[in-house]
């Protein structure tokens, strides 16, 4: 992804929070990598919920800042912060695929842009 990524990660260990840097780059280079016309940045957080403790306790949040104005947010919280990150990001492709599937069909004439208009 060409658009700037802003981290902010907050993991026990420094090598962690590299590690998941890299990883979140990589996942949303694959999941946004066609709609990078549309965002101008995108924010990752990760945030160990329940520090040492154990359960479902590491959350991802990502929001995308469209060159639109619009901002998108999606969070994923499961066991583990790369899970997480994957989750967020493939949550965050089908809200951005799926508005901007709606701002395109909103202008679009009634009937769609291949209907006929001489009767065959």
């Amino acid at each position: 992804v060409d658009q700037p990524i802003e981290f902010v990660i907050r993991a026990g260990r420094p090598d962690t929070a590299k590690a998941l840097r890299e990883y979140a780059a990589r996942r949303l280079s694959f999941f946004m990598r066609r709609f990078e016309p549309h965002v101008r940045c995108i924010t990752v957080r990760v945030h160990d919920l329940n520090g040492p403790r154990r359960g479902v306790d590491s959350r991802c949040s990502m929001t995308a800042d469209l060159i639109d104005g619009r901002r998108i947010f999606v969070n994923a919280t499961t066991a583990w912060p790369f899970a997480s990150v994957t989750q967020a990001a493939r949550r965050l492709n089908e809200v951005v695929r799926r508005e901007l599937r709606r701002a395109t069909s909103h202008r679009e004439p009634a009937g769609g842009p291949h209907e006929s208009t001489t009767g065959h």
